[in-house]
């Protein structure tokens, strides 16, 4: 990733699907970009959790790096853009590793991000109950 770039990500900037138990203070979309490795987020139970991201700029998309909590790991997620009527386009889909540790998944192209939202919707969790763990999240653009 020599050539990218990582685009800074502010709280605000982020949103999620749920929180375990509505505790933000340690569970919350925070620690996902705080950096710390000692941080998770932690969804709820239940399929279909996502991360939505709002630039303030306009940049191109190349890859995104996860680091998720092994058996709380997403099976499929896919990177999906919001589109002029508000619903949501699949750009690429992932399969990621049961693992914890650091994943990096590059899309087929770059993809221009321009202050609409993007999220990453995960479809389904190692989890049996659905729950999602992330430690780190990083953006990059090319």
């Amino acid at each position: 990733m020599s050539t990218e770039k990582e685009i800074e990500l502010n709280e605000n900037q982020v949103r999620v699907s749920s929180v375990l138990n509505k505790d933000n203070k340690n569970y919350g979309k925070k620690n996902l970009i705080d950096g710390s490795e000692e941080t998770c987020w932690n969804s709820e139970a239940g399929s279909l959790q996502w991360i939505q991201i709002t630039t303030t700029t306009s940049f191109e998309l190349n890859s995104i790096a996860i680091k998720f909590q092994g058996g709380f790991a997403a099976k499929q997620f896919a990177v999906e853009y919001r589109q002029a009527d508000g619903t949501f386009a699949s750009i690429a889909e992932f399969y990621p590793d049961d693992h914890g540790k650091l994943q990096v998944f590059r899309l087929p192209s770059p993809h221009l991000i321009d202050q609409n939202p993007f999220r990453l919707t995960f479809h389904d969790s190692y989890d049996t109950f659905g729950r999602i763990i992330i430690y780190l999240l990083k953006i990059y653009e090319k």
